[in-house]
């Protein structure tokens, strides 16, 4: 029973990681919007509005998972000398 719990499923571009998944989703969010911009399909406002989510949801990924990066290496025990450090 404990196993069941500590298992939760994950997006699928969970096992990419935070940058490249949340870049995969805005390229795959671009792609189609350029398709619905060019008129390859028959309802365009729809597929705009899903497109555009997609993009959000990309840029909310990597911008979060960057982020999280950013405070973990600032709050290393000696991160201000290392970055004076260097030339």
């Amino acid at each position: 029973m404990e196993r069941e719990l500590e298992t939760q499923p994950q997006p699928w571009w969970a096992g990419l990681g935070g940058p490249v998944g949340g870049l995969v989703l805005m390229v795959l969010g671009l792609g189609l919007l350029l398709w619905a911009f060019l008129g390859r399909s028959g309802s365009n406002v729809p597929l705009i509005y899903q497109a555009a989510k997609i993009v959000a949801v990309g840029l909310v990924i990597t911008g979060t998972t960057l982020v999280a990066r950013r405070r973990v290496t600032s709050r290393r025990p000696g991160s201000e000398t290392e970055s004076a450090s260097r030339p």
